[in-house]
């Protein structure tokens, strides 16, 4: 759902300053959420870009679009939208929510600005101890605005969701309820040994910019076979 458009060498060069900058601009607040109220992490994405008139192309055209489709998995905080209460009724033992989700976004190349929208399903452990969660309890849907000019602009490795909306379906499929998100997404990249930033690479040490401009390493449990993710963080 969100790509990295740091392509020149000078835009590397500038981009300590950049996020020097970025954090003067937002000042000193938390670092990385650790303690959102659920984290998801981009396992898979399958991007495409288009012309203006919506026809596929093989590079970027002016007036383009990117699309793009992603999987991604993460948890939720047990009493959040994602992670109701009563989901205990069903696993005693939990403390938070597995939630699965599938999106898709369309971001102007120019801008930086665009949609998402997708479908998640919330899961917990079921008759399968050594096996990750896949019992669902809830599912629903979910869309917002996608604001990644920061980081298209080679400003800052962060991009935002506003205006999100997320429904709950009912036993029919049909929405019986809706509640409002708001989302941030870190993405990765790596820093050689004379300082230059770069991007990301499988099984090596990768960074993510936390809100007070200090690099926080990707952690293990952060990459998908190898390779550092996209972190999104959700508030509601």
């Amino acid at each position: 759902m969100t790509s990295i458009c740091w392509k020149s060498a000078v835009a590397w060069s500038l981009l300590g300053l950049m996020f020097l900058l970025f954090a003067l601009m937002y000042g000193p607040v938390p670092a990385l959420a650790e303690e959102s109220h659920a984290v998801l992490y981009e396992v898979t994405e399958d991007m495409y870009l288009k012309d203006a008139a919506g026809k596929f192309v093989s590079s970027v055209v002016p007036g383009g679009r990117r699309t793009a489709v992603a999987q991604l998995s993460g948890w939720a905080k047990l009493g959040t939208p994602l992670c109701p209460v009563w989901v205990k009724l069903i696993a005693p033992k939990v403390k938070k929510c597995t939630v699965n989700a599938t999106g898709a976004d369309d971001l102007s190349l120019a801008t930086g600005l665009g949609t998402l929208a997708g479908s998640y399903s919330v899961v917990v452990q079921g008759d399968n101890d050594v096996d990750a969660p896949e019992f669902v309890v809830m599912t629903g849907t979910f869309k917002g605005d996608a604001d990644l000019s920061l980081s298209m602009a080679a400003k800052a490795p962060i991009g935002f969701i506003t205006n999100g909306v997320a429904t709950v379906d009912g036993p029919d499929g049909k929405p019986v309820a809706s509640f409002k998100f708001t989302g941030k997404f870190r993405l990765p990249f790596a820093v050689d040994e004379v300082g230059r930033y770069h991007r990301p690479r499988r099984e090596l040490d990768a960074y993510y910019l936390s809100d007070n401009g200090h690099l926080r390493t990707v952690k293990d449990h952060e990459r998908s076979l190898g390779i550092p993710t996209v972190r999104l963080e959700i508030e509601f």
